[in-house]
């Protein structure tokens, strides 16, 4: 159970702008702030897989991973080899946090990458609706499922918060949404319980997407170069991945969205989840405290990241154009990378 979900949401609702925000707070996302202080810790490890499985529990966002991912679409899925998985999933992750990592002029770099990876993500749903990525109640949606599980797996490993420390990271939270065009969450972490149990959770459904992301770790995918490694090989080979993962979804996914997608613990996971919990509140905060953020500065400072490769402005300016192409000729779009 959510440790702040008895919590009392505070009864203001008119929104805030981005501006208003930065004018009002300044910038919650730095270094010192309790945003950058929940995802720079190694507690953020553990909100991968399910920010990658909230994200897709709606039917517009499912249906835009179906169509247009490669590597949970639909078209692929069954084939996707380990390299394939880890790189999206590096991809993901780099340019989420590089938005709090980076600096300013980056962070605009990245922010526009967000956007424009997500231009044409766009469709037609089963009953004929229309749904593009850039909606704004599903941009808001989407940004909801990523900043919940971060804060969650916070404060389950670490304990309760107060309720100050859990308003400053939220609207830390707010002002990177702000830079990628997130509009219409509301201002205080009580509003946004609100919103979440009577907003997002309605709109939250069992789909074959979420299942298949949340199962990744169960069988591991294998690596292109070497498929003829048993499976069970393989997953006993990557079993502390698999095991970091799997306990990951047991900890920080709230219990009725595992539900919904059948994902339940064996006994085994169940011993897992409470050797984690003992691990956490065992080991000295100033050990894991910035355990994750350095990391992602490693990442920044020597690492190739996705914006500087296959997400540059040069390349996601040719995929535009490829695209565009493509719809012109009426052929069908190319794939992203």
């Amino acid at each position: 159970m959510n440790p702040q979900s008895a919590m009392k949401p505070a009864t203001k609702k008119t929104l805030t702008s981005a501006n208003e925000r930065l004018l009002q707070y300044g910038d919650r996302t730095r270094r010192g702030s309790a945003a950058h202080t929940v995802l720079s810790d190694g507690t953020a490890f553990y909100a991968m897989l399910p920010i990658l499985t909230y994200v897709v529990l709606n039917e517009g966002s499912s249906k835009g991973v179906d169509d247009h991912d490669p590597v949970a679409g639909v078209a692929v899925r069954d084939n996707v080899r380990f390299g394939t998985a880890v790189n999206r999933l590096v991809d993901t992750m780099d340019l989420v946090a590089g938005l709090l990592f980076a600096d300013d002029e980056e962070r605009e770099l990245i922010a526009k990458t967000i956007g424009e990876l997500h231009r044409f993500v766009e469709g037609t749903l089963d009953d004929g609706t229309r749904y593009h990525a850039w909606n704004k109640e599903l941009w808001a949606w989407t940004w909801a499922g990523i900043l919940k599980p971060v804060i969650d797996a916070y404060e389950i490993l670490h304990g309760p918060q107060s309720q100050e420390f859990l308003d400053d990271a939220y609207i830390g939270t707010l002002q990177l949404g702000d830079l990628i065009g997130v509009r219409g969450l509301p201002d205080t972490y009580g509003e946004f319980l609100e919103y979440w149990e009577k907003q997002w959770i309605p709109k939250a459904l069992d789909t074959g997407t979420g299942r298949f992301i949340a199962n990744l770790p169960v069988n591991l995918p294998r690596p292109a170069t070497a498929p003829w490694i048993p499976q069970a090989v393989w997953n006993t080979i990557y079993w502390p991945v698999r095991n970091v993962l799997l306990t990951s979804s047991f900890i920080v996914m709230e219990p009725r969205l595992r539900h919904l997608i059948d994902i339940e613990p064996t006994p085994a996971d169940r011993v897992s989840v409470g050797v984690h919990r003992l691990i956490w509140r065992a080991v000295p905060r100033a050990l894991t405290g910035e355990l994750f953020g350095t990391y992602l500065t490693l990442r920044l400072r020597y690492g190739n990241t996705s914006w500087k490769r296959h997400y540059s402005p040069a390349a996601l300016a040719d995929r535009r154009k490829q695209v565009e192409h493509a719809r012109a000729q009426g052929l069908p779009q190319p794939k992203r990378h």
